[in-house]
């Protein structure tokens, strides 16, 4: 049998096998592995490099102090893109807890330093129960744990104390509580986890109530969990629960005396619950550093589940990640005015320049008219005197003339009646003009008087 035909695709399926791996291993970054802020030590490999803080705590035992722990994560529940930054509690940026980055030894001290820094601002929640101290209390967290087989529950705060799981598990309700530091005091060992339930969530006094889970619970999980502190190793039984997710999570650490922490179970959020940035609905995730490693998994065949999340994700600040943003239309250019309208109003205002001028021209006096001056009585009286001077003149000019006038009225008798009218009207003439030379002449008087 001849196998010379296959030898060149086996060589080709090999060599791209081999450029897949060295393609993963080119784009892994190298990150310091150590715990404390300030550490310089061993290395890892992985996707991106991480700072954060863990704490050893079961309830409110705190079975170690908190410690800066420096690793690397990796994983498909990563999204591809996570940004480089630091999460602060303080508006100033100083109070640093977590960080991520994805260049070669970036988590050190001095690199932390250039990343762009987030503050994350805390929440005021409800606290009712044996650990609390006063009504409210301050956290990044709130939570509402309630034992169903005893029916206690307690109301408080939450803090990250592992890498990754509490970011995933935030706005979820979860049977058992993924982490040693969700239930408080209302269980006391890994058997009363198995009938405890846990939310979490993250807006002020969301725990007032027992936060309401509507989303359909299409998942049916196992649950258990394994505890090994102080030397002992607990075990509860398994079982099973339903939800929108199932997970698990596992904490194996060199720090403190709580060894290791396994659990196992389901998880539903509540509606509106975001999703980090930096993680996907499902998948797993890897935290590896010197003495402390963490790995989880969240799955699910609810494609609706994973559809919600993929809504509620948490986006970045638009400062931090510069997305295109469509093109907004132009506004379109106003057309300049009309030509009419601009005479028109030229016109306007022209009729009222005249009208206005007119009015002037109105107030103003007229030029070749003389100004109305009444005479005084003194004058009146001559005036009078004098037209009656002239009227007697005339009765004794009109006595006169009347015999001829009796004349020629026989003459004229066969004329019309038109006739005798103008010849009325020529005698009347006669006498009017003699009156109108003696009226111009007193006119003229009057006008040459001045006043004072």
């Amino acid at each position: 049998m001849r196998l010379w035909p296959y030898i060149a695709p086996m060589k080709l399926l090999i060599n791209l096998v081999l450029l897949a791996n060295l393609a993963d291993i080119c784009e892994s970054v190298k990150c310091l592995d150590c715990v404390g802020r300030d550490c310089m030590g061993t290395f890892c490999e992985g996707d991106y490099c991480l700072m954060a803080n863990y704490a050893p705590r079961w309830g409110t035992i705190e079975w170690g102090e908190p410690r800066v722990v420096k690793g690397c994560i990796s994983g498909k529940m990563l999204e591809n893109n996570i940004r480089s930054h630091c999460e602060t509690v303080d508006e100033f940026g100083e109070e640093i807890f977590t960080c991520f980055c994805d260049e070669d030894y970036c988590n050190g001290e001095k690199a932390i330093q250039r990343l762009q820094r987030t503050p994350v601002s805390l929440v005021t929640c409800i606290c009712n129960g044996a650990h609390c101290t006063d009504k409210t209390c301050i956290g990044e967290l709130c939570s509402y744990v309630i034992n169903h087989r005893t029916h206690k529950s307690e109301q408080g705060c939450v803090n990250a104390s592992v890498p990754l799981i509490e970011r995933r598990s935030a706005g979820a309700c979860m049977i058992p509580p993924i982490t040693g530091a969700m239930h408080h005091t209302v269980s006391k060992d890994p058997h009363e986890l198995l009938a405890t339930e846990s939310c979490v969530c993250a807006s002020d006094f969301c725990n007032s109530e027992k936060p309401e889970v509507v989303a359909p619970e299409k998942m049916k999980c196992q649950t258990f969990v394994t505890l090994e502190a102080m030397g002992t190793k607990v075990s509860s039984r398994n079982t099973t629960c339903t939800g929108e997710f199932c997970f698990k999570a596992s904490i194996r650490s060199q720090l403190g005396h709580m060894t290791e922490y396994k659990t196992m179970g389901c998880a539903s959020f509540i509606d509106g619950a975001e999703l980090a940035e930096e993680l996907q609905p499902v998948g797993c995730a890897t935290f590896e550093s010197e003495k402390v490693t963490v790995d989880t998994c969240f799955q699910t065949k609810d494609k609706n589940a994973i559809g919600r999340a993929r809504a509620n994700q948490e986006s970045p600040p638009e400062s931090r990640r510069k997305v295109k943003q469509p093109a907004k239309p132009k506004k379109p250019k106003k057309p300049p005015p009309k030509v009419e309208i601009e005479y028109e109003q030229e016109e306007g205002k022209e009729d009222e320049d005249e009208d206005e001028e007119e009015e002037l021209d109105r107030a103003k006096p007229n030029k070749q008219e003389r100004p109305k001056v009444e005479p005084t009585q003194q004058e009146k009286e001559e005036v009078q005197g004098e037209t009656e001077g002239d009227r007697k003149g005339e009765e004794k000019e009109s006595g006169k003339s009347g015999e001829r006038k009796e004349d020629e009225e026989e003459n004229e008798k066969n004329n019309k009646n038109d006739e005798n009218e103008d010849g009325e009207a020529e005698d009347k003439i006669e006498v009017f003009p003699f009156l109108i030379s003696r009226y111009s002449s007193i006119s003229f008087s009057l006008s040459s008087v001045s006043f004072t």
